[in-house]
């Protein structure tokens, strides 16, 4: 018996256009089953493992804007999400803990999509890797762009609630995926005995759909991006690493 949360992301991906056998490559859900879906079978056998509230019925504008786009910038870098029993899920950021204000923002904006739970905080043995996590059934629902295998082998797309929070909350968006992929430096430029220090930000992801959606970000911020490389995106000109200072700056 499959559950309510792989139907609707295989509606999802159904009426998004794709085939049977790429949803089935995307799901691992076979092909057979997702056939029936699209035609409407069986839906009364799906299971609805989102028992707490969070269901297709939930009402997505009630979340906390800010700290669900800081949050969806910290995932599409840094995070995962994994099953457990029973069907609850764990929502993992990885962080360096080097910067301690990013690991408290992080563990911040998770206890602000639920309140009544804690934000757990662990640091890996012998590295500076800290895991940011909490256990609910619905972050599935909450992150539609969970799927098996690697973020960049995969479509990375915006449900139209999430599109709708993003463009209301885009420098909280950018804030959280340069926190998670992104950098602030201080280039040395030097020609002769003039010296001039240039702060820059860098963004790198091996996705295109993720660069994008940063880049498209950056353009309705009104910050200039160039692109130096395959994977990386690159902030440089004075007025838009301004414009980022206003509210992102150093990593702490």
């Amino acid at each position: 018996m499959r559950s309510n949360d792989e139907f609707l992301a295989v509606r999802r991906l159904v009426s998004e256009g794709h085939p049977d056998h790429e949803i089935a490559w995307l799901t691992g859900i076979p092909r057979r089953t997702i056939s029936g879906w699209r035609r409407g079978e069986r839906q009364g056998r799906i299971r609805d493992e989102c028992s707490g509230g969070i269901t297709p019925r939930h009402d997505f504008s009630k979340l906390d804007p800010k700290a669900y786009a800081y949050l969806l910038g910290l995932y599409l870098g840094d995070g995962c999400i994994s099953g457990g029993r029973r069907g609850v899920w764990c929502l993992r950021i990885t962080l360096d803990a080097a910067y301690p204000g990013i690991v408290h923002e992080c563990a911040t904006a998770l206890e602000a999509i639920f309140p009544a739970k804690t934000a757990c905080r662990a640091q890996r043995p012998g590295s500076r890797c800290v895991d940011v996590s909490m256990w609910s059934k619905h972050w599935p629902c909450f992150f539609p762009q969970h799927g098996p295998g690697r973020k960049h082998l995969r479509p990375i797309r915006l449900a139209p609630w999430q599109q709708t929070i993003v463009a209301a909350k885009r420098k909280s968006f950018v804030r959280g995926l340069i926190h998670s992929d992104g950098t602030r430096i201080t280039a040395i430029e030097r020609k002769g005995s003039y010296v001039r220090r240039a702060p820059r930000y860098a963004f790198s992801n091996k996705s295109e759909d993720i660069k994008r959606l940063f880049c498209e970000s950056c353009d309705a911020l009104g910050v200039r991006w160039s692109r130096p490389s395959d994977q990386q995106i690159a902030i440089y000109r004075k007025e838009s690493v301004a414009r980022l200072d206003e509210f992102i700056g150093p990593k702490r």
